[in-house]
C-alpha cells in the first residue's frame, strides 16, 4: 500500500501543476495578477501594465493563453530581421532559449535603436540593436542571447514583479518592493547616488536608494521614460530620479537627481493611486509625469512644450494640473476635467514623440494628445495636439490602448482584430506584410489577437491546430498546409483574399503559391449585437533554403516493416511531427488519406546540432512543445516497424512510432532526406499481445481488475492506467507477465486488486482535505471518489447532505491495460468503464 500511497500523492500534485498551467495568463505568478489589466484593472498593488508593450515599430503581448508574442522591426532572433505577424517566443523561433518566458519589454529610439528584453525562468535575454536597452558594454551583439550579467545578486526570475524598459535603461521591481536599474544613459539613472560616469556605472546593477541613503522599498510599480524613472509605493508615495526630473511643485525646479526623491503628492483627497506613467523626448528639456487615481481623476506635471500635459497650454512647470476634454463648443478650448479615466498609456518606451492615450469610463472612449507624427494618434493633423478623440473610435467600446513610439494600437470589445494607426513598417502592423507607409486612420486589417486581461472573452479566434512550416521571419512556406482551428464553433471559414495562392478544404488551408492569403471566420459572439469577423493573414513565400522530409504510414499486415504489394497507405487520423534535438516540435502535419506526409522546413529552424526525429501522434502538436514519444495508434493498431525509403532498410524492431533522421543542421540547402515510413497493423498475428476480456470494478472498497490475453510474444509486464475522460490516462500499478519468458500461445488470466480505503487512510490530513468527500459515501462509492482523486478530479466539500452518489456517477472513470514488451514497445487494451458494486 505504501507504493499506492506515493503514487496517489504524486498524481494529484502533477494534476495540480497541470491545471494551474492552463491558467497561466490569469493567475498570479509570484506577486502580480496578469488579469488586472485594461479597463477593468483596479488596485495598484497587483496591476499589470505590460500585457501589451509597444515601442517605435515593434510590439510584444501576453495573449489569453499566456504565451508571449512579438512582432515588428528587428524582432527576429538574429536581431536584424523582422517578424511580420505575432510570433510566439519559444525555443523554435528563438533558438537557444531556455526556461519558461515570464515577461518581456522593448526600448527604442526612432529608427536608430530597437532592443527587445525577455525574462525567463532561466534568466535575462536580449536581442536587437546593442545599447537600445541593455548597455552595449554588457551585450555588444544584436543576436538573441542570454545577458551574461544576469539579474542582480539575490534576485531570481520569480522575484521580478515588473520588467520596464525604455531607451538605454532597464528597471526591475521585485516582489519585496525593491528597485534595481541597469542603464547606459547617465549615472543619475542608477538612482543610487552615482554622479558622472565612474567605473562600472554602465555594467552593473544599481539598487535604487532614497536621499537618506537607505534602499527604496515597498514599491509596487516602477515606470518612466528616457532620462527619468518614477516609482509608486504601497502607501501611495511617488519617488523620482534621473537627469530630467520634476518634483510636482512649482517651487521645485526641474533638475538631475541621482537618488529617489519624494515628489509632492498630486492630491490629498482623491484616494488611492491606481497608475503612474511618464513620457519624454530626446529634443525636449525635461519629462512629463502622469498620475491616475482609482476614482478616475488624472493629473500631470512637467514638460509641456508639445502639449503633453493635456491642459490646453504649453506651460512647463512643476505644478500638477488636470488634463481636460475639449469644449463641446470649441475643440481648441479646454472643457470638462478628465475625472473619469480607466486606463492611461503614455509613450514611455521611445523618446521620439511624447504623447498620451487614455480610455474613459464614458462608453470606453479614447482621447489622445501630444505629438502626432505620421498619424500615430489617429487624429486629423500632425503636430502638437490638445486632447481630442480619434474620429475612427468615437463609437467607443475600447478595452485597451497601447501607445507606441510611432503607432497606437487598440482592442475593441466586439472586434477580434486589433486596431492600428501610425507608421506601418517592417511588420509593425502585424498583418503578415512588410509594407512601408502611413496608416492615418485606424485599420483592423491585422491578425486576430486576444490579450491577457483585455475584455474580449467571447470573441472568435483562428488558431492553428498544427505547427506550420515557416522561416525565421514567420512567413509560411509554399507547398505546405495548416489546419485552422476557429473558435467558438458554429461559424463560417472562408478565404477572404489570396484565393490564387491557397485552397481551403474543411479546415485545411493549403498554400499553392507565393502571396498574401487572408482567411476570415464569422460567428455570433455573446455580448455583441452583430456577428463578429476575425481575419488572419498568411504571408506565403517560396522558402529557401529548405530541407524536405517526406514519408508514409502504411498498413503493414505481415509485420515485416517492408512496403509490399497490397499493403496500402493509411492515415488512421494520425499526425507526423518533426522534433528537434531538444525534444521540441518544429512542425506538425496531418497524415494524408493515402498515408503520405511532407515537411518543407526552412533551414533557419534547423540550426541546433544533434539528432532530429519524426514522431507520430493521434493529434496535432503545437510548435515548441516537448514531444519525446509517440502516441499509440487508435482503432486497435500497433507499430510494426520503419523503413527509410527502401525495403532493404526495414527495421521491424523499431515499433515506437519514432524514427531518427540524424543531424539536419548539416543537411545541404534545398535537400530531400530519405523517406521516413512507418508500418502499423491491427492484425493479432503482428501485435505482441492479443487481449481477451477485461473488466474493472469497485467491490467493498477495492479496485478489482480482471483481464486475459489470448497470446503473448516477448511480453515483459502490464501497466494499469485510469482516466477521468477516457483520453488522458494515469498509471497506478504494474503487473509482471505470467507467460513463460513473456511468450504464450494460449489464454492467460490476470487479476489485480487495490485496497482504496486503506490507501486513503495512510495519506493523512493533507490528502483527506482534498478528498474528504470520500467519507460521505458508503464503501463502494468511496472507491470511485478515491480513483477520481487519482486522476485529478477536484471535489468540493460542502457537507455530506449535499452530495449524492449520482453526482459522482456523472463523471465516469475509465481503465485500460498497457502491455509493455521486453524492448519497451507498448500495445493497449480497449478502454473500459470502472463500475461500482
Amino acid at each position: 500500500m505504501r507504493t499506492a500511497t506515493i503514487l496517489l500523492l504524486t498524481f494529484i500534485s502533477i494534476w495540480s501543476a497541470n491545471s494551474s498551467y492552463g491558467q497561466t495568463c490569469y493567475s498570479s505568478s509570484g506577486c502580480q495578477d496578469y488579469s488586472n489589466f485594461g479597463i477593468n484593472s483596479s488596485s495598484a498593488a497587483t496591476l499589470e501594465y505590460d500585457n501589451f508593450v509597444s515601442a517605435f515599430h515593434q510590439s510584444v503581448v501576453r495573449d489569453a493563453s499566456g504565451d508571449l508574442k512579438i512582432w515588428g522591426e528587428r524582432t527576429a532572433a538574429n536581431g536584424t530581421g523582422n517578424l511580420l505577424s505575432p510570433t510566439i517566443v519559444n525555443s523554435i523561433n528563438f533558438p537557444g532559449l531556455t526556461g519558461t518566458p515570464l515577461k518581456a519589454s522593448i526600448g527604442s529610439y526612432y529608427v536608430n535603436a530597437f532592443q527587445n528584453v525577455l525574462l525567463t525562468t532561466d534568466g535575462l535575454w536580449a536581442w536587437g540593436s546593442a545599447g537600445g536597452v541593455i548597455p552595449a558594454a554588457v551585450k555588444s551583439d544584436s543576436k538573441f542571447g542570454k545577458v551574461s550579467l544576469g539579474l542582480p545578486s539575490g534576485v531570481s526570475p520569480s522575484d521580478v514583479k515588473m520588467l520596464f524598459a525604455t531607451y538605454q535603461t532597464l528597471a526591475i521591481t521585485t516582489c519585496s518592493g525593491g528597485v534595481w536599474v541597469l542603464t547606459g544613459h547617465t549615472g543619475a539613472m542608477r538612482g543610487d547616488g552615482t554622479t558622472g560616469t565612474p567605473a562600472n556605472w554602465n555594467t552593473t546593477w544599481a539598487r535604487v536608494q532614497k536621499t537618506d541613503g537607505t534602499p527604496l522599498t515597498n514599491v509596487v510599480a516602477t515606470r518612466g521614460a528616457w532620462g527619468v524613472l518614477m516609482a509608486l509605493t504601497s502607501t501611495g508615495e511617488i519617488y523620482t530620479w534621473g537627469n530630467r526630473t520634476w518634483l510636482g511643485s512649482g517651487d521645485q525646479a526641474a533638475a538631475s537627481r541621482t537618488q529617489a526623491t519624494l515628489m509632492q503628492a498630486p492630491s490629498t483627497t482623491n484616494g488611492p493611486i491606481k497608475m503612474i506613467g511618464a513620457t519624454a523626448a530626446v529634443n525636449l528639456p525635461q519629462a512629463t509625469y502622469y498620475v491616475l487615481y482609482e476614482n478616475g481623476k488624472l493629473l500631470s506635471t512637467g514638460d509641456n512644450v508639445s502639449r503633453q500635459k493635456g491642459d490646453f497650454t504649453t506651460t512647463s512647470n512643476g505644478n500638477w494640473v488636470t488634463p481636460s476634454y475639449p469644449s463641446t463648443a470649441n475643440a481648441n478650448v479646454a472643457g470638462a476635467p478628465m475625472d473619469n479615466i480607466l486606463w492611461i498609456s503614455p509613450n514611455e518606451h521611445d523618446p521620439t514623440y511624447p504623447s498620451m492615450n487614455v480610455i474613459t469610463s464614458d462608453n470606453n472612449r479614447v482621447f489622445a494628445w501630444g505629438i502626432q507624427n505620421g498619424g500615430n494618434l489617429g487624429r486629423s493633423a500632425d503636430g502638437a495636439l490638445n486632447p481630442g478623440e480619434p474620429a475612427d473610435l468615437v463609437a467607443g467600446g475600447i478595452s485597451i490602448v497601447e501607445t507606441g513610439g510611432h503607432t497606437t494600437m487598440v482592442l475593441n470589445k466586439c472586434q477580434a482584430n486589433f486596431g492600428y494607426v501610425g507608421h506601418k513598417r517592417a511588420g509593425s502592423m502585424g498583418d503578415g506584410t512588410s509594407a512601408d507607409g502611413y496608416q492615418s486612420n485606424y485599420s483592423y486589417g491585422t491578425n486576430g489577437l486576444k490579450v491577457c486581461g483585455a475584455e474580449q472573452p467571447n470573441l472568435p479566434e483562428i488558431k492553428l491546430a498544427n505547427a506550420p512550416s515557416v522561416n525565421s521571419n514567420g512567413e509560411y512556406c509554399r507547398g505546405t498546409s495548416v489546419q485552422l482551428l476557429p473558435t467558438p464553433a458554429g461559424g463560417t471559414l472562408a478565404i477572404k483574399s489570396g484565393a490564387a495562392y491557397a485552397t481551403l478544404a474543411d479546415s485545411i488551408l493549403s498554400f499553392t503559391g507565393a502571396g498574401l492569403v487572408t482567411v476570415s471566420y464569422t460567428v455570433n459572439s455573446a455580448g455583441c449585437p452583430n456577428p463578429v469577423e476575425v481575419v488572419r493573414t498568411f504571408n506565403v513565400v517560396t522558402c529557401t533554403p529548405t530541407v524536405t522530409i517526406s514519408g508514409k504510414v502504411w498498413n503493414d499486415s505481415d509485420g515485416d516493416a517492408k512496403t509490399e504489394t497490397g499493403e496500402n497507405g493509411i492515415a488512421n487520423n494520425m499526425w507526423a511531427n518533426l522534433v528537434g534535438p531538444d525534444g521540441a516540435v518544429i512542425a506538425s502535419v496531418k497524415i494524408n488519406a493515402d498515408g503520405t506526409y511532407t515537411f518543407i522546413v526552412s533551414k533557419s529552424l534547423l540550426t541546433e546540432t544533434g539528432t532530429y526525429s519524426v514522431v507520430l501522434t493521434n493529434s496535432s502538436r503545437q510548435q515548441g512543445v516537448q514531444l519525446q514519444s509517440a502516441d499509440t495508434p487508435a482503432n486497435g493498431y500497433g507499430y510494426t516497424g520503419t523503413n527509410r525509403g527502401a525495403d532493404n532498410t526495414a527495421d521491424a524492431t523499431n515499433r515506437t512510432g519514432k524514427a531518427s533522421l540524424g543531424d539536419l543542421s548539416t543537411a545541404a540547402d534545398n535537400s530531400t532526406v530519405a523517406n521516413v515510413n512507418f508500418g502499423i497493423s491491427n492484425d493479432p498475428l503482428v501485435l505482441p499481445v492479443t487481449f481477451g476480456a477485461i473488466s474493472a470494478k469497485i467491490v467493498n472498497g477495492k479496485l478489482v481488475v480482471n483481464w486475459s490475453t489470448m497470446s503473448e510474444t516477448n511480453n515483459d509486464h502490464f501497466d494499469i492506467e485510469i482516466s477521468k475522460d477516457g483520453t488522458s490516462f494515469t498509471k497506478i500499478a504494474t503487473v509482471k507477465s505470467s507467460a513463460p519468458n513473456g511468450t504464450s500461445t494460449g489464454t492467460t488470466d490476470y487479476k489485480y486488486e487495490m485496497d482504496l480505503t486503506s490507501s486513503t487512510a495512510i495519506l493523512g490530513i493533507g490528502i483527506l482535505t482534498l478528498g474528504g468527500l470520500a467519507l460521505c459515501f458508503r464503501r463502494k462509492r468511496k472507491g470511485l471518489v478515491v480513483l477520481a482523486m487519482i486522476v485529478g478530479s477536484t471535489l468540493t466539500i460542502a457537507g455530506c447532505k449535499k452530495v449524492s452518489a449520482d453526482q459522482v456517477n456523472k463523471g465516469p472513470l475509465f481503465l485500460r491495460i498497457v502491455q509493455v514488451d521486453v524492448d519497451g514497445t507498448q500495445s493497449f487494451s480497449k478502454v473500459v468503464k470502472v463500475t461500482a458494486e
